[in-house]
Parts: structure tokens; C-alpha cells; sequence
């Protein structure tokens, strides 16, 4: 039986031959010890699909300083390394699943109760059995699996042994569920998980809830979660369970709720191994910390207690002294906690080697502005390197204390407060090892607080300022090593004119959103080493072409949620970016652009990402065929419904070299018959979503666009058939058409030759005798038009003309009396109007003669238009009516004709000819 044969055969549970395990089918193909070469290779492929399937797509750059952020704040947390296998473990398709359990509807075994088509989805490497309802573990899962996630049910009992069939287990989530008392044997046989979290139940902390030894199986536990399972409405006598937590030697992260007037107790000394303790996770109200509460944790290196609602008129100042290896302390969003009592307790630890402090949000934000003095700054510890100190109303710094802060310092992030522009900023330059400053203000709104706000127990009055009287350009010193300058939401409000910084610095990112800048006028100086520059959200309408003139290494710019539509609607020098000439990246999105200037990004050769999403644009003709690093062009939420010619060629073109991104998702692409080449294109080209999701159709008769769910493939159907190219057709039925009627005519042309000649002499004649003024004569010119062949010349001249002649006929004859210089087909025409007969010298030189062929026709029409008789044939020679033509037949018949007399011809014979010549 095949892999694929084994997995879908449904085979019953049996001993695996090798190991003796009760897995099924699914051990003897996983075990390592049996997997072959063709299983192996296989395994790669579906791991290699499935990476692509799970990969997120490409995202503009954030605009952060965090990038510039070396040190890791999670270092000591092992909660969080180990918490890097999430739900992309378990984001394969169905029918990419190397194992699949299929679960029908019913209760099974366990008690629990699946619905259909919704079973714990499994792979190699483990399950997923999130939010399917279950109110016991499973116990048909694959027994080799490392990774089991319940979390998001309903299970409120874990018997003893629950777990022993899967003792390979290193990550079990049990969040979100109904769990009240744990038993003693509830973790039997997990001694390789290392990643445990029980948070979100309701496990309080009381002895019944955790028996002893309920962890005693867990020796390679490294991250227990505990949080969440306290709640604001209980006030119970908690204490933490510590004599069953020390059991857990090799415990390194440990996340637990806060409560009032906590102690962790004396066995907490047994985890040596703990670094960080979070109580900020989950419910925490610790209101005040005495000085032993700390004292059995001395171990920790990270402590989290944000958001504990710490008061700072309680809060004992020797209360974090035992934490003798702290390196990093989190104290925010402990809004009555106050800058001064933190800073009594900071104090007290001031010569430890910590390295990051966070104390966001610790003052009331309705006390009063505060100046950041020397007393603050010395009780700063001294090995510092990471603060974050955001929304504690500080105003101002006093003059000198930036030159107090720690000498390692390297980020400040001191956002969301009051700051205004005072004599402090020209001390920044005492900065040197900082890299990141920000200095953004607060995105955030203030509720009408309940009851009356606490604000801080001191009043501090404003320290003196000098007073700026100096007539020197403004110029502004930055720290010689601060890569990231970070102003957002600090309430500027100015026309950027001429911005000067001191040449001597190494700033790369410089951040001015969510500002108000409606006009850059620039230039922006003295920044030799810009990459990035941010003006998001700060109201930009307008860009002075000098703005970017000294900006040349910039590689990142973002106008985000700007005013720019009339900008780049009307503006007749769209050259606005030429000096950018190293511009990797440009965001233009949610500007409301109606349209662009074709050239507007002429010279940006280097560009690679294009953002320009969320505009109102129809049409797309900026010329992109110089940027040949182009990889990401995102049109997405426009109202673009193709792209033209020359941008599809040269992406093509790009395509061959590199990956090229382009995003056109909530677009009202046109799916008519005009646009049905750009359709094409787009669902064969490698540059899209091959799944297109979230693309949209519009239409022809429909006024709203709707969202394909099919990748195209209907809509293209449709199209091929309703839009099929006829022209083919058309053509072979317009020729045809046009053959038929050709024929036609050319029959009708030639049956009636001969009448249409005649018209159109007679009509020549006629219009040529009224130019001459010449009327017509009552009587004809001549009796008789011999008509015959040069050939025969001699007998009509020597014989025929005499004879008419002395019997007083008037005879015409072409040789003789044509006029010179006349059409001969008009002396034709002439000759048989202006004679009474025509007659016809039948031999086979006329036979052979053309000319005689047309005298012959023209006098026939001349009877037909007339009424009178003409033509008078004289057959001198005797000729097969087989010789003849059925034309020269036809008139023979219809018309009278005399025999020449062979050998000599009598007067009698001239006579009869000459009667009937003169007959009208």
C-alpha cells in the first residue's frame, strides 16, 4: 500500500512493529527510525508548499524606530522563544495535510460532542484542536505528536493520565477554558514539555486548585502561564501556590495575576532557574508592595508589574532592593503611582545593572506639566541603556541635566508628553551614545474620569529659563550618534521652509508624521546620511521642487495620508522627487490622487517599492520603464480597471530577472470585451496572487463591481465565447459578398456591352454637337456605311462603291471619309447615325476584325434605339455557320441579307442592292 493509500484507508489502531506504540498507521510512517527516502522527499515537498501557501505578502516599511532597536526586551522571557509556534503550524489546506483525522458527527469515546467536517487538524509535527467545543482532551490523536493546542473549548476536567499516550508533548496550550482544580496525576507523563499555558480559566490560587506534586512530572517546564485566573469581582485570600511551583527547577518564565498585599513565598527560592516574572499579562491589583514581597524571587532579571494599579503614597521605597540581578523593569500604566515615589524606589537601586526600564503612563494625565530635573535623572541607574518614559506630562528638561543622564544610554523614548521647545535643545549634542529619540506627543483621547483624578502630592514650579535673544540662524544640534529622530503627533504646525541640523550628525530616519505641514518649501540641510524620511498624515499640499534638494541618499519617503490630489493633478513640473536619485521606496497611498504626471518619478531609476493605494485614480500612465529594481507596485482600493500596454512589457520584462509584485485587490478591474487582453495577462502573469483574493469584476452591465471567486476562470470563459474574434468571418463573407456581386455585374457589363458603348457614344456625340451648336438634319448624310475589313479594301473600292455610286447612292467609308483626328469610335457612331443603312461586307477578314465586330453592334443598337432598320448584310463570301458567332448569327436572322454572285455579277444583282439600300 502507498503513502497516500495509507493515509486515506481509515486503518484501525494497532502496535507499531517497531516501537510497540498504540499509534496506528500514522507511527510506523513518522517514526524516524522507518521513514525512507521516498517519504522523505515527499515530506520536503509538503513542508516547501506549505511554507508558500502560509507566506504573508511583501508590507511597506513601518514607520518606526524599532528597527534601529538592538537590544531584544524578551531576552529572559522564555515564554516568549518558545512561543514562536503558533497557529502558522497548523495553517496547511486539507488536502495538504499529511495527516488528517476526520471526526464524524456524534459523541465519541471521550464524551465530546464534534460537528461535522470540523476535527483537530494534524500534521507531523503536531495538533490543532482550537475552538471545536470539547469538553475532554481527545485520545485519538496521533501519539507522536510534540505540539496540541486546545485552547478555546470547553474542557473543565483533566483526569490523572489524561496525557500519557502523548508523552512526546513539548507545547501544550489549555487556555480559554473551564478548568477549576487540577489533579495530581492531570500532567502524568509530560517530562519533555518545556511550554505550558493554563491562562484564562478559573484556577484561583488556594491549595485545593493545585494539589501537591500536580507538576511533578513537568522536570523540562521552562514557561508555565497562570494568568488570567483571577478575577476583579473575587476577593478571596490568595496566595500563590509556591510549594507546588517548586517542583518546577528548570522554570524560567512564569506568568501569574496580581492581587493585594502579595508575598511570594519562601519556596519560590527553589527556581533558580526563573528570569522573569509578568504579572502584567492577566488580572493584576496589587495596590501596595511591602518590603519582604519581593524577597524570595531574588533571582528574576525581568519583572513586569504594568498595569497593576501600584499606588505610589503606599508603595514602600526599599520594595525592589532583594531583586539583586534585575536588568529589566516595567512599571507602567500605573497612573497613581506618581514620577516622584517611582523615582524613591529607583533610587534604592540605582548602582544595580539594569539595563531597561519602561515606566510609561505612571503620572496622573491630569497633573500638571512636569520639568525633568536632577533629582529624576540621578535616580536613574547608572548601567542603563533602554527608558521609556511616555506620557508622564513632562514639559521641559532642566538646563545641564541631559548631561546627567547614564553614559550607556542608548534609546530614549520619552513620546506622548508636553514637551515644548526650551534651552535643552541645545544640550541634545551632550547625547553621544544615543541612537533613538522619540519625542512623538500622544494619539490619545482623555475620558471624563468617575470619580475626582488623583494628581501628585507636590506642586513643582516651572525652573527658570533663559530668555533666546540672539540674531544666529537657527540651527539644530543632534546627537552625533542618533540614527532615528521620532516627532510624530508633537503638535508642529509650520510651513517647512529652510531647515538646517548640524552636518555633524548620522541621522538616518526622521520622522514627522501626523503633524501639520501643508507646505514644503525645504530645503532640508545638514543630514548627509537620511535614508528615511516620514511626513505621513500631516496635511501636505504642496511640495516646493528645493524640498528634497540636499536629500540625495534618501532611499525611503512616505506621504501617506496626505492632501496631494491637487498637487499632482495641476502641477506643470513634476519633477518634484529629480533629487532623489537614490530613492528605493516611495508611499503615496490615501491621497486621494485623481491622476499623476506621467514623468513624476523620471530618474528614480533605483525605486523597488511603488505604494500608491487607496487613491481615487482611473488610469495608471506614470512611465515605470526605468526602474528596473521595481518588485512591488500595490494599486490596491483605486479605481484602476486595467494598465496599459508599455507598463504589462515591462513587467514582463522585469519578471525575467526577479520577482515582481503587483497588487491591484479591490480594484474595479473591467471584465468587457476591450479589456479582455489585460484580463489575460493579469490571470497568467507570475506578479499576481495566483488565488486573486479579494479582486473585483466589473461588469458591463452592472453598475457596482463585485469579487471573483474564482480566480477569473468563468469570467474569462464568458468573455472568450461573447467577445470571440469574427473579423475572419467577416471577411470571408465580406469577399464573397463582394465576388457575388462582381459577377453580377460583370454579366450584366458584358450582356449589354454593346448598349452601354453605344449610350455613352451617343451621348459623347450629343454633348459634343451641342458644343458645336451644330442641329440636327431631317434628312441623313449619307444613303449607305460600309461597314467591312481593311483586307477587303479592294473589292470595295474597285467594285462595291462604283456601283452604289452610279446608282446615285451617297456612300460612306471609313478609309475615305472618317474625319481626322476623331475617336474611331466615335466616327463609328457617327457613320451609323448619319446613314440610312448599314451594310455589313461578310467575309472571314470581318470575322477576324474587331472594329468590324463594334460597326456591326453599333448599328444593331442604333435599330434597337430607333426603331428603323440598319444593318443589311452582304454575304460575299460562303462561310460554315459553324465559323460563325451565335451574335453574328442572331443578326443574320433577324435582319436582311444578300448573297454576293460568284463569277461575273450582273447590273441586275447592283440594282436589287441599290433598291434595297435606299428602302427606309
Amino acid at each position: 500500500m502507498t503513502f497516500l493509500e495509507t493515509i486515506h484507508s481509515g486503518r484501525t489502531r494497532q502496535k507499531c512493529i517497531t516501537c510497540q506504540c498504540l499509534t496506528g498507521f500514522i507511527c510506523k510512517h513518522f517514526h524516524p527510525h522507518t521513514i525512507g527516502t521516498e517519504m522523505k522527499i515527499l515530506l520536503i515537498f509538503i513542508i516547501m508548499t506549505w511554507r508558500k501557501v502560509t507566506s504573508s505578502p511583501i508590507k511597506f516599511d513601518v514607520m518606526d524606530c524599532m528597527e534601529y532597536l538592538s537590544l531584544s526586551l524578551d531576552n529572559d522571557d522564555a515564554c516568549n522563544l518558545d512561543g514562536s509556534y503558533v497557529e502558522e503550524n497548523f495553517r496547511a489546506d486539507r488536502e495538504e495535510d499529511v495527516y488528517m483525522k476526520h471526526i464524524k458527527q456524534g459523541q465519541d469515546t471521550y464524551g465530546n460532542t464534534h460537528r461535522m467536517y470540523e476535527p483537530c487538524k494534524c500534521n507531523f509535527i503536531g495538533c490543532n484542536c482550537t475552538g471545536l467545543g470539547l469538553k475532554n482532551v481527545p485520545g485519538d490523536l496521533p501519539q507522536n505528536i510534540q505540539k496540541l493546542r486546545l485552547d478555546y473549548n470547553a474542557i473543565a476536567v483533566l483526569p490523572n493520565c489524561i496525557f500519557c499516550s502523548y508523552s512526546q508533548l513539548n507545547y501544550l496550550d489549555l487556555s480559554y477554558n473551564n478548568l477549576t482544580q487540577l489533579q495530581v496525576g492531570s500532567f502524568w507523563g509530560l517530562e519533555h514539555l518545556n511550554w505550558l499555558n493554563l491562562g484564562n480559566n478559573s484556577l484561583m490560587y488556594v491549595k485545593e486548585t493545585f494539589p501537591n506534586g500536580v507538576f511533578s512530572d513537568l522536570v523540562s517546564l521552562r514557561c508555565l502561564k497562570l494568568h488570567r485566573n483571577l478575577h476583579s469581582n473575587q476577593y478571596i485570600d490568595f496566595h500563590f501556590p509556591d510549594e507546588v511551583l517548586a517542583n518546577l527547577t528548570n522554570l524560567e518564565s512564569l506568568y501569574l495575576d496580581g492581587f493585594d498585599s502579595l508575598v511570594f513565598g519562601e519556596h519560590f527560592k527553589n527556581l533558580t532557574e526563573l528570569k522573569t516574572l509578568d504579572l502584567s499579562r492577566g488580572h493584576c491589583n496589587i495596590r501596595s508592595l511591602s518590603k519582604s514581597a519581593l524577597s524570595n524571587i531574588y533571582q528574576i532579571s525581568k519583572l513586569n508589574l504594568s498595569g497593576c494599579n501600584l499606588q505610589g503614597d503606599i508603595l514602600n521605597s526599599n520594595v525592589f532592593k532583594p531583586l539583586v540581578n534585575l536588568k529589566h523593569l516595567d512599571i507602567s500604566f500605573n497612573r497613581d503611582l506618581g514620577v516622584k515615589s517611582f523615582m524613591s524606589a529607583l533610587k534604592e537601586i540605582r548602582n544595580y545593572n539594569i539595563t531597561t526600564l519602561v515606566m510609561n503612563f505612571i503620572e496622573s494625565l491630569y497633573s500638571r506639566s512636569l520639568y525633568i530635573s536632577q533629582d529624576i535623572v540621578k535616580s536613574l541607574p547608572s548601567s542603563l541603556i533602554y527608558l521609556e518614559a511616555q506620557g508622564n506630562c513632562f514639559e521641559s528638561i532642566d538646563p545641564g541635566v541631559l548631561q546627567l543622564l547614564p553614559p550607556n544610554l542608548t534609546y530614549i523614548f520619552v513620546g506622548a508628553n508636553r514637551f515644548v521647545y526650551g534651552e535643552y535643545f541645545n544640550e541634545l549634542y551632550t547625547l553621544r551614545n544615543v541612537k533613538v529619540l522619540k519625542l512623538n506627543g500622544g494619539a490619545y483621547l482623555l475620558d471624563i474620569p468617575e470619580k475626582e483624578p488623583q494628581s501628585a502630592d507636590y506642586t513643582q514650579c516651572p525652573s527658570p529659563q533663559k530668555t533666546f535673544k540672539s540674531s544666529r540662524p537657527l540651527i539644530i544640534t543632534l546627537p552625533p550618534n542618533l540614527l532615528c529622530l521620532d516627532l510624530r503627533f508633537t503638535g508642529l504646525r509650520y510651513r517647512l521652509t529652510e531647515l538646517t541640523f548640524n552636518a555633524s550628525n548620522s541621522l538616518e530616519s526622521l520622522i514627522f508624521c501626523d503633524n501639520y505641514l501643508p507646505f514644503l518649501r525645504g530645503p532640508i540641510k545638514g543630514l548627509p546620511k537620511l535614508l528615511k524620511l516620514y511626513i505621513s498624515g500631516s496635511g501636505v499640499k504642496d511640495i516646493e521642487t528645493q524640498m528634497f534638494q540636499y536629500l540625495g541618499t534618501l532611499e525611503k519617503l512616505s506621504l501617506r495620508n496626505d492632501q496631494l490630489q491637487d498637487f499632482f493633478e495641476h502641477n506643470i513640473n513634476p519633477k518634484v522627487f529629480k533629487h532623489l536619485i537614490n530613492l528605493r521606496f516611495i508611499d503615496l497611498s490615501e491621497n486621494s490622487l485623481t491622476r499623476i504626471q506621467k514623468n513624476i518619478f523620471e530618474g528614480l531609476n533605483l525605486l523597488e517599492h511603488i505604494d500608491m493605494r487607496k487613491n481615487n485614480m482611473w488610469t495608471f500612465n506614470v512611465s515605470i520603464v526605468n526602474m528596473f529594481n521595481l518588485s512591488l507596485l500595490n494599486l490596491s482600493h483605486t479605481q484602476l480597471s486595467t494598465l496599459p500596454l508599455e507598463t504589462r512589457q515591462h513587467i514582463d520584462q522585469l519578471l525575467t530577472n526577479h520577482s515582481v509584485v503587483i497588487d491591484m485587490s479591490s480594484t474595479p478591474i473591467q471584465c468587457v470585451c476591450t479589456n479582455i487582453d489585460f484580463l489575460k495577462w493579469m490571470t497568467s502573469s507570475r506578479a499576481f496572487d495566483a488565488s486573486f483574493t479579494n479582486y473585483m469584476c466589473q461588469y458591463e452591465n452592472k453598475s457596482m463591481a463585485v469579487y471573483v471567486t474564482d480566480a477569473y476562470q468563468e469570467t474569462l470563459q464568458e468573455l472568450d465565447r461573447k467577445c470571440a474574434d469574427h473579423s475572419i468571418l467577416f471577411l470571408v463573407v465580406t469577399s464573397a459578398t463582394f465576388c457575388m456581386v462582381s459577377c453580377v455585374i460583370a454579366a450584366l457589363l458584358y450582356r449589354f456591352r454593346w448598349r452601354l458603348r453605344y449610350l455613352y457614344y451617343a451621348a459623347y456625340l450629343m454633348v459634343k454637337g451641342q458644343t458645336k451648336n451644330t442641329a440636327k438634319s431631317e434628312q441623313f448624310h449619307y444613303d449607305v456605311f460600309i461597314s467591312y475589313a481593311y483586307k477587303d479594301e479592294d473589292f470595295i473600292l474597285g467594285s462595291l462603291v462604283p456601283e452604289l455610286t452610279e446608282r446615285k447612292l451617297s456612300v460612306l467609308v471609313h478609309g475615305r471619309d472618317f474625319a481626322v483626328g476623331e475617336f474611331i469610335a466615335s466616327n463609328i457612331v457617327t457613320a451609323v447615325k448619319e446613314s440610312r443603312k448599314t451594310l455589313v461586307v461578310l467575309t472571314r477578314n470581318f470575322l477576324n476584325s474587331t472594329w468590324c465586330n463594334f460597326e456591326m453592334h453599333m448599328a444593331n443598337m442604333e435599330s434597337v434605339h430607333t426603331g428603323r432598320p440598319v444593318l443589311v448584310f452582304l454575304i460575299k463570301e460562303s462561310i460554315p455557320t459553324t465559323e460563325l458567332t451565335s451574335d453574328l448569327l442572331y443578326h443574320l436572322n433577324k435582319n436582311t441579307y444578300i448573297v454576293y454572285q460568284q463569277g461575273e455579277v450582273t447590273n441586275v444583282f447592283w440594282d436589287k442592292l441599290a433598291r434595297d439600300l435606299l428602302q427606309f
